[in-house]
């Protein structure tokens, strides 16, 4: 078990600049996700903390010691990445060989052996030819390779992208298990933000080689620092509305949608005329009954667009004097006929899930009491 620390690196690639000055610290037996879209530079960091690549500026630490130079084979990392590689031999041979490798007995690799293969799931296949089992399944013996090297640090690259919906959902459990049984330091690579909220003890969220936000899940989810964070977290992400700001109201397009003097005596003083609010789909009620502005609510009137069953809920797309925004509401509490497209509605917010954002640079402006 490890501590990492990241301190200012950055990488090139000819004229393109992978990572921009991004520092991180990761503690003793944390499982951390590194979470941003393709190309947003998550996999050059992890294969520069595993030694497989050299930052152009910066420094990597285990514990207290600069490793930045030390080669990837001294390192004692486990990388386990999206694209399985394993030897064309039984399970078992797969996970006996680096254990093999490090002087155990014939009969200490055998109980290793058979200890992992329980820990992962695949005791009942041991005998089995990798040719020969499912995708899922060699992942997990890829996962056990890893685990018998005993590494004090696992790095994971989009281990579970290749595989179906219902194996991928089956594996983010077990790898949690895992973890908590193996309590050692995990940095996983991922673009898919449900493995990253639901594995993660903290979250870093990247996009175009720059660190947006690291957190707990919750804070990355209900208090994003940046509107690329809100957008990329969430199903669907967060809706990002202009707006103007007067001395006692909030207007969308001319129309007052919120009353609530404190929080724009705060945003004027801050020297804003123009911010963006941010709110998630699911904090929104929608009605066909006009609302009335009430303490601690605000309300955008707005024409139905869109329609959308999403299996487990329904995602309305509302349009209010040209912004666009989402509505999620659960199936028991919606049918298709009680919404239909090209209607009013009035849609209600409460002022604690609103967020406001500077529209110059896409940051969160932290307001007393509403902001987090």
């Amino acid at each position: 078990m490890v501590s990492v620390k990241i301190d200012s690196v950055s990488k090139s690639f000819g004229n393109v600049q992978a990572l921009k000055n991004v520092s991180l610290e990761i503690a003793n037996g944390e499982f951390f996700a590194i979470l941003g879209p393709s190309g947003c530079g998550k996999t050059t960091l992890l294969r520069i903390i595993a030694g497989l690549e050299k930052p152009t500026k910066g420094r990597i630490f285990f514990d207290e010691t600069d490793v930045t130079d030390v080669p990837a084979e001294i390192r004692d990392v486990s990388m386990v990445f999206q694209f399985y590689a394993l030897y064309p031999t039984t399970v078992y041979n797969n996970i006996a060989l680096p254990l093999k490798s490090r002087g155990l007995s014939p009969s200490q690799v055998h109980e290793r052996v058979e200890e992992i293969a329980k820990l992962v799931g695949i005791e009942n296949i041991l005998n089995a030819h990798v040719d020969r089992i499912s995708v899922a399944d060699k992942q997990k013996v890829a996962l056990a390779r890893a685990i018998a090297k005993q590494p004090q640090l696992y790095l994971l690259d989009e281990p579970l992208t290749i595989l179906d919906p219902v194996s991928r959902v089956i594996m983010r459990a077990e790898l949690k298990r895992i973890q908590k049984e193996l309590k050692q330091t995990i940095i996983y690579v991922t673009h898919d933000q449900i493995e990253a909220l639901t594995l993660a003890d903290r979250i870093a969220v990247m996009n175009f080689g720059v660190v947006e936000q690291v957190g707990t899940p919750l804070q990355v989810y209900d208090y994003p620092e940046t509107v690329f964070v809100g957008w990329f977290l969430g199903e669907p992400g967060m809706n990002f509305i202009e707006a103007n700001v007067e001395p006692d109201v909030l207007k969308i397009s001319g129309k007052t949608v919120l009353r609530e003097r404190e929080v724009f005596e705060d945003l004027r003083s801050k020297g804003y005329e123009r911010v963006l609010i941010g709110f998630r789909a699911e904090h929104v009620k929608i009605s066909k009954t006009p609302s009335t502005y009430s303490n601690g609510k605000g309300v955008i009137e707005g024409v139905v667009r869109v329609v959308e069953f999403m299996g487990t809920y329904y995602v309305v797309d509302v349009e209010s004097d040209g912004a666009e925004f989402k509505v999620k509401i659960d199936p028991r509490s919606f049918s298709s006929s009680s919404i239909k497209e090209g209607e009013k509605v009035w849609c209600t917010i409460p002022l604690d899930k609103i967020l406001f954002f500077d529209p110059n640079n896409n940051k969160r402006i932290n307001i007393g009491g509403s902001n987090g």
